[in-house]
Order: structure tokens, then sequence, then C-alpha cells
């Protein structure tokens, strides 16, 4: 994923969170905030959480780029939400990270992906201390 070129669509079952100035031709939903962890450390809380979540798998992660996809079913009908997040180093012992939730089929998703972002970001801030 690249998120400085990308392009989000026109159904709105899609949350886009991001620092700002990151993504040159989209306008995220919200602003990521800054942890007070190293990029690595955040790169491994986040692996952690997925590991942790019903229904998530980790589809593919780049260790090099600190990124990776992840892979959400719905509950009822296993309906895939593809996640990918970046993480980026703000200073050696600070960072921040691009999430890109969206549903792969339907055109709402009643704000799914937001809601998952926005608890897992809290989580993260919460284990990140």
């Amino acid at each position: 994923m690249d998120f400085p070129t990308l392009k989000l669509g026109r159904k709105p079952n899609q949350f886009l969170m991001a620092p700002a100035g990151l993504c040159q031709t989209a306008t995220p939903h919200a602003e990521s905030p800054v942890f007070g962890v190293a990029a690595s450390d955040l790169m491994q809380l986040l692996l952690d959480l997925a590991r942790g979540e019903d229904r998530v798998t980790i589809a593919n992660v780049s260790k090099d780029a600190l990124a990776a996809k992840l892979v959400a079913r719905s509950r009822v009908f296993r309906f895939p939400d593809v996640i990918d997040v970046q993480v980026l180093p703000v200073d050696s012992g600070s960072s921040t990270l691009a999430v890109y939730s969206r549903a792969r089929y339907g055109y709402r998703d009643f704000g799914v992906n937001r809601a998952r972002t926005e608890d897992w970001v809290a989580r993260l801030r919460r284990d990140a201390i």
C-alpha cells in the first residue's frame, strides 16, 4: 500500500487514518496520534494485537517497510475487510501509523472499519506507555 498516492473510493465502506501530510491524493478521515515508542516496537504491538483478535488474520508483513496487510472477517457471513497498516518513525523514540481499512464487498460498512481502527489505536496508545 502506497499511502502517499492512495485514492479513496466513493463508497462509505472505508476508513483512513493517517498522520498529517502523508496522503497526497486522499483526505484522511482522522489524524493518527504519535506513540511514545520506536517504530519497530509499535509494529510489534500492532502485530500482537492483531494476533489476539478473533477473525483477524495477518496476510502479509513487511518488516523492512514496517507494513502489514490484515484481513478481518465479519461475524456472521465472514465477509472480509482488508486493513493496510504502515508504521512510521517520528524520531528514535516515537512513531505513528497509517491505517486504511475497507470492506471488500458491499456499499456500506455501518462504521465497522472506523470503530475497529479507533479501538485498535486506543489499545495501542494504552499499551505503548
